[in-house]
């Protein structure tokens, strides 16, 4: 497991963990390309360009991947957003009422990652974004194959 440490702290004693996954790795490849050619446009104006790469290299070659983790389990959906400060969401599959998937054009053709939108029954927030994943819509038929169980 990936995410073995935070998921840790989370389950209950009969609950596994059936599904994990983070922000979709062709994502994270294209904004550091996008970003390390800006940096490397700005070299030439100085110290700035290094700057730029190195925070675009933290953000997209570590950050994004391990702030936020998300799975699903026998039991429930899981997000955790975050690294030293955290944010953690549990939904259980019986209050889902429905489950939307978006692709935009240029993240679906440049990166092959999308969106899915988890709507709920009596929690505070309506919707749950789950973005920029890898194929969200076999994402989809995990969750969705889970909560018909």
């Amino acid at each position: 497991m990936k995410f073995e440490e935070i998921w840790k702290k989370t389950l209950s004693s009969d609950e596994k963990v059936e599904f994990e996954f983070s922000v979709g790795d062709g994502y994270r490849r294209l904004g550091l390309i996008v970003w390390g050619l800006i940096g490397l446009a700005l070299l030439s104006s100085g110290s700035i360009g290094i700057f730029i790469f190195l925070i675009a290299l933290f953000y997209y070659g570590y950050y994004l991947k391990v702030a936020n983790a998300f799975a699903f389990t026998n039991k429930r959906v899981l997000i955790h957003r975050g690294w030293l400060s955290t944010h953690t969401i549990s939904v259980d599959y019986s209050k889902i009422t429905d489950v939307h998937v978006t692709e935009p054009f240029f993240e679906k053709m440049l990166a092959n990652t999308g969106n899915i939108a988890i709507n709920t029954a009596g929690t505070t927030t309506d919707q749950i974004m789950v973005r920029h994943v890898q194929s969200p819509y076999e994402i989809k038929k995990q969750l969705d194959g889970l909560k018909d169980r």
